[in-house]
């Protein structure tokens, strides 16, 4: 008999399911019982945390072994809705949408009340939209399955997902809009800052590369996005003091300005980044001392 059999007879015994021989043993098995859901349950929750620290190393096939592995194990439903949820995540960020929203849309059937479903059920319909992909869908009639079958044989070389032609779309403005909904949307959150950072890195502009290349943000016009890049980085600030891009922002912002010529207010970005560094042997502010020794050209 192996250990988990024998505490479940054990358990049998202590709950009058069998007949009882040795009530003195109650005691002991109820500790027992305790320490196994205990053990259990710690391994579950130690699956979801290898799982995600898998795939933050970029192992993601072990990662959703894991994540599967609580999806048909015997764990509580909110360890299956978090591992579906996670499931989805890995494949979205891997730009596997169709089966991102597969994962998503098992985890709204199955545990309607969760709250990963909660989070994601109002964004299923949408990102199918944005992507142009909706998960695969089973078709119970064979022989309406052969047909499409028969179609995709003739049709495989398609696109699987949409292209759109973004000639003559203001760019930054567009991105914005979604970074403006993030920080909206989900405010200090993880999410919230990286939108931030990411808007203030698209307003700081690029120019495409070619003879023709488009020139977009600070690239395209410095008096009507450095206003925009100040007061996007004063909210990251406000709203995520310790964040760890704030000293590199500090010396783009006086970068911007050395390459206009604007002496004082590179002087006064560089400043900014020594005194918030204070004692600290920084790379950045080690870098703006050395450009304050030759600021004008």
């Amino acid at each position: 008999m192996t250990q988990l059999t024998q505490v479940i007879s054990e358990c049998k015994l202590l709950y009058g399911l069998v007949p009882n021989q040795n009530q003195g043993k109650k005691m002991k098995i109820t500790i027992t019982a305790l320490t196994l859901s205990l053990v259990i349950t710690g391994t579950i929750a130690a699956s979801v945390e290898k799982a995600q620290m898998l795939a933050e190393h970029g192992l993601n096939s072990q990662a959703k072994i894991e994540l599967i592995d609580i999806v048909f194990s015997k764990t509580s439903d909110a360890n299956k809705a978090l591992a579906y949820y996670e499931l989805g995540k890995i494949a979205f960020e891997n730009n596997q949408v169709a089966q991102a929203l597969k994962s998503w849309a098992e985890l709204t059937q199955k545990y309607p009340n969760s709250d990963e479903a909660k989070l994601v059920k109002n964004k299923i319909e949408q990102l199918s939209e944005i992507v142009g992909e909706s998960a695969k869908e089973n078709v119970d009639n064979a022989v309406a399955s052969s047909y499409l079958k028969h179609a995709e044989f003739w049709s495989s070389d398609r696109d699987s997902q949409f292209t759109i032609d973004s000639s003559w779309i203001p760019k930054v403005e567009a991105a914005n809009k979604w970074y403006d909904k993030t920080i909206t949307e989900f405010p200090d959150t993880k999410a919230a800052r990286i939108a931030y950072e990411e808007k203030i890195r698209t307003l700081l502009g690029w120019k495409e590369r070619g003879q023709y290349g488009s020139s977009y943000g600070l690239k395209k016009d410095f008096n009507q996005y450095m206003p925009k890049v100040l007061n996007t980085f004063e909210e990251l600030q406000q709203n995520f003091p310790s964040a760890s891009t704030l000293q590199a922002f500090r010396y783009q912002i006086a970068q911007a300005y050395w390459s206009k010529k604007d002496w004082d207010n590179t002087r006064y970005w560089l400043n900014e980044i020594i005194k918030k560094a204070g004692n600290t042997d920084s790379f950045y502010k080690d870098a703006a001392q050395r450009r304050l020794q030759k600021v004008e050209f």
